[in-house]
């Protein structure tokens, strides 16, 4: 079993030629909770011109024990994805948000995710980001958090939604969350729930399913997935059979890579680069 400490050093499987030569502004600091200052990383295309604005990808980590994700940002995978998505012509953010503990907290993480987004649209110009061509890409218990950001008002600007063995039902934790949490707020929280909305006010989906992922997990993405057929939102599914939590980073074999370049394909696309 990988240790934790090892696995955060861990860097994704897929690799393009130059992306480490990319540009990256560091530890921008987004809002400022409970005396703590919450920072931000900026990866830059490395052929930046400084009167334009760019396509952007939000990269949003998932929930864990608070020592572990404090600076989540400088995790392998989130620096060489921003690497990659630099590499690729488009700016990604990497961003540290505060943890639910054990899903006590849900509004607390949530409003770090918000605001990070209301940053980046108010300093869209001095950012060099083109407010109005925003991707959100969510990791496993962050999909709640940045899920919600892009789904709640249905705004605009973002326009493609990534998903990574993300939890999209947190309904389904109503025997474990706090008994104060109310259903309403599960709903909130739940992605499978605005799929009950206009399905044509969702900016696209890519959702990736690890087959070796925990049953639950899955069988959570299963529902998702069947649902947004049978609404006919826009969704690209896509499973990876042998694939684990993690898999992006975990499983270098051809099949990650694989829908690692989807992903991206995607993501291009989406944004009209």
């Amino acid at each position: 079993m990988v240790d934790l400490r090892e696995m955060s050093r861990m860097r994704v499987v897929y690799t393009l030629p130059g992306m480490e030569a990319v540009n990256v502004r560091k530890d921008l600091i987004y809002k400022t909770s409970d005396g703590a200052d919450l920072k931000m990383d900026i990866y830059y295309p490395e052929d930046l011109q400084s009167q334009s604005c760019y396509p952007a990808v939000i990269l949003v980590h998932g929930d864990g024990p608070a020592e572990l994700l404090r600076d989540a940002k400088e995790h392998g995978a989130f620096v060489s994805l921003g690497q990659l998505l630099a590499r690729m012509g488009v700016i990604a953010i990497t961003f540290n948000h505060r943890v639910t503990d054990g899903w006590k907290r849900l509004e607390e993480t949530a409003s770090d995710v918000d605001d990070l987004m209301q940053y980046v649209c108010e300093q869209s110009e001095s950012l060099q980001v083109k407010k109005d061509a925003l991707c959100m890409w969510t990791f496993s218990a962050g999909a709640p958090f940045g899920l919600r950001t892009a789904l709640r008002n249905a705004p605009a600007h973002i326009r493609a939604l990534v998903a990574y063995y993300g939890l999209l039902d947190l309904q389904s934790l109503r025997s474990i969350v706090p008994a104060t949490t109310t259903d309403a707020t599960l709903r909130e929280f739940s992605a499978i729930s605005y799929l009950e909305k206009d399905v044509q006010s969702i900016p696209p989906l890519f959702i990736v399913r690890a087959g070796l992922d925990r049953p639950d997990l899955n069988s959570i993405l299963d529902t998702f997935v069947a649902q947004a057929f049978k609404q006919n939102a826009s969704i690209t599914a896509v499973n990876h059979g042998t694939g684990h939590h993690g898999f992006d980073f975990l499983d270098d074999n051809e099949r990650s890579r694989e829908i690692i370049r989807q992903t991206l394909d995607f993501i291009n696309a989406r944004l009209k680069l």
